[in-house]
């Protein structure tokens, strides 16, 4: 990568990532020890000759070279091919400072953010965790990675958290490869993910919980924890003891808070509150998240949040069973004007369905196999 390239990238990189998710009034450790389910080493593709690939590395190359569009909002594809540890320095805690609305208010920033999420594990055969990414325009990459000291796994990413805007983001594939190389990033930035293991995790913005750092501790950004995770932690017992293991940096965005879930029907939701981290483990085969502390009230119905009301009830009433089809359904249901994807993760079969700007009868659905392809 040439050296003009590189700054632009690092620059990009040390302001990206906004992060999304609280209004809840209707809208007008060390890692734990890895044991890999075996598969054959993915050998880098020969790169192709799509110009523009000086300074660019064979793995870099064909890592470009797969971004695939498949959605007009739009939607990619990508396969990450070789080492993404170079990336350890990006900074994803600043995420709020690059995509606010420039001169608005914070609170008007908040106004938009309305993230849900839930875990429906009542069935053992069709273990599904959903999540709707509210926010203003997302372009996304449903990212596919498979690190030789991990898990492979799949996530999406925001990828205006990379510099593509409404201008650029429709025509990534058509760049040169030096010219999109800021997605070599894309895995330090992951908003909700899913692991070979069957692990599922994802983040929602909730307003601050006074949690001093630990000296003690190091420090990680809020969405680099959740790479951690994917790529290190097989159950939400190993998932906790990564995130907890460190100080999550949210300066330059709201705090969140995080909803995990692992095939063995458990579920945690871990909030920072109080000068502690908080997990609240689920008590009914169901568990769910938006946008405020569940450690912060009583019951849940006192934040009075009819989103987080409206994915209980549901839940309840199917005694949290569901289909993919129908976890599409659902978050259909409480999402918003603002919602730009929604997303489903199959946990028993390892599969994800994809809906952008709510055309909840389009979903684009993919094996997590396609990591290895």
């Amino acid at each position: 990568m040439n050296k003009d390239a590189q700054a632009l990238r690092r620059a990009v990189a040390a302001i990206t990532i906004i992060w999304l998710a609280a209004a809840c009034s209707r809208p007008t450790v060390a890692p734990a020890t890895v044991t890999r389910i075996e598969s054959e080493p993915v050998a880098a593709p020969t790169a192709s000759p799509t110009g523009g690939a000086e300074g660019l590395s064979a793995d870099e190359q064909a890592t470009l070279n797969s971004l695939e569009k498949v959605d007009d909002y739009p939607l990619y594809t990508m396969r990450y091919y070789g080492p993404y540890d170079e990336a350890t320095t990006i900074d994803s805690g600043g995420w709020m400072a690059a995509t606010a609305v420039p001169g608005a208010s914070s609170t008007a920033n908040q106004a938009a953010w309305a993230c849900s999420l839930f875990a429906a594990l009542g069935d053992a055969g069709s273990m599904v965790y959903g999540r709707n990414f509210d926010w203003q325009f997302s372009p996304a990459v449903l990212l596919f990675t498979d690190p030789r000291d991990g898990y492979a796994s799949v996530s999406m990413v925001n990828i205006a958290f990379l510099g593509f805007d409404e201008d650029t983001a429709g025509a990534v594939t058509d760049l040169p490869l030096t010219d999109r190389d800021a997605l070599l990033d894309a895995p330090f930035l992951p908003i909700d993910g899913m692991n070979e293991r069957g692990l599922a995790v994802g983040m929602a913005a909730v307003p601050p919980g006074q949690s001093p750092p630990d000296p003690n501790k190091g420090t990680i950004g809020s969405l680099g924890v959740i790479r951690e995770m994917l790529d290190h932690a097989g159950t939400v017992d190993e998932a906790a003891a990564i995130l907890q293991s460190y100080n999550i940096d949210m300066e330059g965005g709201p705090d969140i808070h995080y909803l995990i879930a692992d095939p063995s029907g458990r579920s945690i939701l871990i909030e920072f509150y109080a000068g502690e981290a908080v997990t609240i483990p689920n008590e009914t085969p169901w568990h769910l998240a938006t946008n405020f502390l569940r450690a912060s009230v009583s019951e849940p119905a006192d934040a009075k949040c009819w989103r987080y009301d409206t994915i209980d009830r549901r839940l309840a009433e199917v005694q949290g069973r569901l289909a993919m089809q129908d976890a599409l359904n659902l978050l259909s249901e409480v999402s918003v004007a603002g919602t730009q994807w929604s997303v489903a993760y199959q946990m028993s079969t390892l599969a994800v369905s994809v809906v952008m700007d709510r055309q909840t009868s389009s979903p684009h659905t993919f094996p997590l196999s396609h990591a290895g392809q």
